[in-house]
């Protein structure tokens, strides 16, 4: 019940929604690859609070399934792997430069989305791309 008292705080964002949208209709697959601190039921509170649908995502990352947390690299190695693919065919996506940008280091592509960013970069930290929602919006866009 107290959890579903952060939905008040949760906002729908077009540019996102609008992304998953164009990525699935191009023919990616689409993970959440959120830190795994909360179980499944929360984590399918938050996504359609988001306005998503779970049904939009492969894999979706939660305390029963995962056996690491960010930033650790063992974490985005157990995604790799449930999921069958290699780092550098993917792209991790997210606000927060410790915990998501890590996943450079496996050969991921980044995309920091810096409307609401968590931490500082450090100087020797690569971030392939960056901007704010909308933007990322406009990078799907381009996307072949």
């Amino acid at each position: 019940r107290d959890f579903n008292n952060i939905r008040k705080i949760s906002t729908k964002n077009k540019h996102m929604i609008n992304s998953v949208a164009l990525l699935k209709e191009k023919g990616y697959n689409l993970v959440v690859a959120t830190n795994p601190l909360f179980p499944e039921r929360a984590i399918l509170h938050r996504i359609e609070w988001a306005g998503l649908n779970k049904e939009d995502f492969i894999f979706i990352s939660c305390l029963e399934k995962m056996h690491y947390c960010k930033p650790r690299l063992e974490f985005y190695e157990e995604v790799l792997d449930i999921i069958k693919k290699q780092p550098q065919h993917c792209m991790m996506v997210g606000n927060d430069i410790e915990e998501d940008m890590i996943a450079k280091n496996l050969g991921m592509k980044t995309y920091l989305i810096e409307d609401y960013v968590i931490g500082e970069a450090k100087e020797d930290l690569v971030i392939d791309h960056r901007g704010s929602y909308e933007d990322f919006y406009k990078f799907v866009e381009a996307l072949d």
